[in-house]
């Protein structure tokens, strides 16, 4: 009654699968990294789907839901819960360029769109007030992207690995930038974090490699270990009056940072915090800093 975690995990070679009636749970990461399965259809007897069911199934165009299932739906092959309030899956080999999430949506899924390396835009809606951890991870063709005002949070590995993202947008309504949540956006020029973000997770911005600049709002309290990690176009930054901290390796080769400027508020200055920022000339220490790393 039950297809068990990773139980066709990584199986390249299949193209095909019918689930048969009966079957109530598809484990979590099931069919995960079976490359060359194109289709797959839910019976109706399914109730629980778990986390990465589908991810890493770079060829599956449609994922359907048979008539009678209560808790899932299907359109256009993207998979939903049954009232369409969350979008679970969106089939990573569907070809298309763009992607109008529909203003039933309140939730975005976790892996929701792992590696749709296809989709170039995708507008999420104003009824959406939650996006889950590596929604949009190694979307490799995503331009640009806004986050709409009713989210709160991004969270870990969010836009990571999403080499093309020129600009994103992030509201006020953001209080919180999860770990390693735009790690790998190569593309990514400048961006402004509003005044509303206390927290910037570990390694959210590790290997920005165009990042030239970044405004970091007086309500940041915490940046995590390595954030602005090999961000190595990166020129000036303002540690904020708020921070106290400088973490590990925080700024880690951040070979063209020139100039930094630390608020006189902060007392410690972690290991690794500007190790091979080989532009930085000089740097003056307020008398707050009690401890360098």
């Amino acid at each position: 009654t039950s297809i068990g975690k990773y139980a066709f995990y990584y199986c390249s070679s299949l193209k095909s699968i019918t689930i048969p009636d009966g079957v109530t749970e598809i484990g979590l990461g099931a069919f995960s990294g079976c490359t060359s399965l194109t289709n797959i259809t839910i019976p109706s007897s399914v109730t629980s789907i778990g986390d990465y069911a589908f991810s890493g199934c770079k060829s599956l165009t449609a994922i359907g839901v048979e008539v009678g299932n209560n808790n899932y739906t299907s359109v256009n092959g993207v998979l939903f819960n049954k009232d369409k309030t969350e979008l679970i899956c969106y089939p990573a080999g569907k070809t298309d360029k763009s992607y109008n999430i529909p203003d039933s949506v309140t939730s975005i899924g976790d892996w929701a769109f792992i590696g749709c390396t296809s989709l170039t835009s995708i507008t999420i809606p104003n009824s959406v007030s939650s996006i889950g951890k590596c929604a949009f991870e190694n979307c490799l063709s995503l331009t640009s992207i806004t986050i709409p005002s009713s989210v709160t949070s991004v969270s870990n590995n969010t836009f990571s690995n999403c080499e093309s993202l020129t600009s994103i947008t992030i509201p006020d309504s953001v209080v919180s930038i999860g770990n390693y949540a735009f790690s790998n956006c190569e593309a990514l020029v400048s961006i402004k974090i509003p005044n509303s973000v206390t927290s910037i997770g570990e390694d959210a911005f590790k290997e920005c490699i165009s990042l030239t600049c970044i405004l970091l709002p007086d309500s940041v309290t915490s940046i995590g270990d390595g954030a602005f990690e090999f961000c190595k176009n990166l020129k000036s930054l303002t540690i904020p009056n708020s921070v106290t901290r400088i973490s590990y390796a925080s700024f880690f080769y951040c070979k063209s940072l020139t100039s930094i400027t630390i608020s006189n508020n902060v007392t410690n200055i972690g290991s690794y915090a500007f190790s091979n920022c080989s532009s930085l000339k000089s740097i003056t220490m307020p008398d707050s800093v009690t401890s360098i790393g």
